[in-house]
């Protein structure tokens, strides 16, 4: 059906809650004549990104509540008040048809005043377990798209249609294999682990990875794609030079990274939510190591399903990592057929059609919100 949507998107701090909201306004903006109204905080990637994807964006004070003692919970009621006022405020101006929440702090005013207001709300999940601000809202939803059918079982549904979709995500490659191996500089005749931790890097990761490297080496079959974060290149650069090791490529941060995961034959990183669905689109096992600050040990249980079903790894950020990883890599290393099957079974988890099922049941809740 031909439209003409405003559509209001809640969800940032970090790219793991950013991200689905671009890629989801990309993907309405392609399929309907539409205009787009972000929420977010100065401090949030999206205050950078939503800009400089031409998106308008509605900055708000709320932040979220630390789960140790801190003099910054005590602004917390004040912050929530102020950005619920603004967001009913913005809401009012843009009058959207729908809006769209994906996840974290961000999402809870926003939402909240679209669902006083009586606008139809969507909730994206990303997580196998909800965060806190989906499982407050979720009864009140239209609709919730979830990226783990676990996740169903911790939400007080209401009248909200969940639908399994998976998590929406771009690999679109724009260089070819041999482009793709002189830009890392890898050798085209080696096996490729992949190790990050995310933008900003994981220095706990790193610090294993040396352990890694110092102990056992990559083996004469491997090299290593290795994204260590602004902040630990240097140290890990010398580290690599002072040990003459060979085999090492190494990126403070890697922009491409449908073109790395294409070149790689298993990844070793932390196990947030977009991580997962990227790994599972490209088909590409790992060895997971959950960052153990993460709410709820959410990222733990993202990784516990992807083991359940043989698609990775998991190994516990302790005081054991280097040794358990180098165990882990070693296996992985041996164990060609091991590897084969767990890279079967991670592209069995992908759902290709993520958004042309999104973008269906957001049309049938549109028709039903006008009745």
């Amino acid at each position: 059906m031909n439209r003409s949507l405003k559509i209001a998107l809640a969800g940032g701090g970090t790219g793991g809650h950013f991200f689905p909201a671009l890629h989801l306004a990309n993907a309405i903006a392609k399929k309907w004549e539409s205009a787009f109204l972000f929420f977010g905080t100065a401090k949030g990637i999206e205050s950078k990104k939503a800009p400089e994807a031409g998106y308008d964006i509605q900055l708000l004070p709320v932040s979220g509540l630390h789960r140790s003692l801190s003099a910054d919970n005590l602004a917390f009621p004040l912050r929530l008040w102020k950005s619920i006022r603004l967001s009913k405020k913005a809401l009012a101006r843009f009058r959207p048809d729908l809006v769209i929440g994906t996840g974290g702090y961000v999402m809870g005013p926003v939402l909240y005043a679209a669902q006083k207001a009586g606008l139809p709300t969507v909730i994206q999940e990303q997580n196998s377990y909800p965060g806190v601000t989906t499982r407050l809202l979720a009864a009140k939803a239209g609709l919730i798209f979830l990226a783990y059918p676990e996740a169903a079982d911790f939400l007080k549904r209401g009248n909200a249609r969940l639908l399994f979709t998976g998590n929406p995500v771009n690999l679109q490659r724009k260089m070819s294999t041999k482009q793709s191996l002189a830009f890392f500089n890898l050798a085209p005749d080696k096996k490729t682990i992949f190790a990050f931790g995310g933008s900003q890097g994981a220095r706990h990761i790193n610090e294993a990875l040396k352990y890694v490297l110092k102990n056992s080496g990559l083996g004469k079959d491997y090299q290593l794609l290795w994204q260590t974060g602004k902040n630990d290149f240097e140290q890990c650069r010398n580290f690599v030079r002072q040990n003459a090791l060979r085999n090492v490529s190494l990126f403070p941060f890697i922009g491409p990274m449908a073109e790395a995961y294409a070149l790689s034959d298993f990844a070793l990183c932390r196990s947030g939510a977009m991580t997962l669905s990227e790994l599972m689109a490209a088909g590409l096992p790992a060895i997971l190591v959950p960052l153990p600050s993460a709410a709820a040990d959410h990222q733990y249980k993202n990784a516990l399903a992807l083991e359940k079903k043989q698609a990775a790894l998991v190994v516990r950020d302790d005081d054991n990592l280097g040794i358990n990883l180098q165990a882990a890599v070693s296996k992985l290393q041996q164990d060609k057929a091991l590897l084969r099957q767990m890279a079967v079974h991670i592209k069995k988890m992908h759902k290709p059609d993520t958004i042309p099922v999104m973008l269906k049941a957001i049309d049938e809740l549109l028709e039903r919100s006008k009745k």
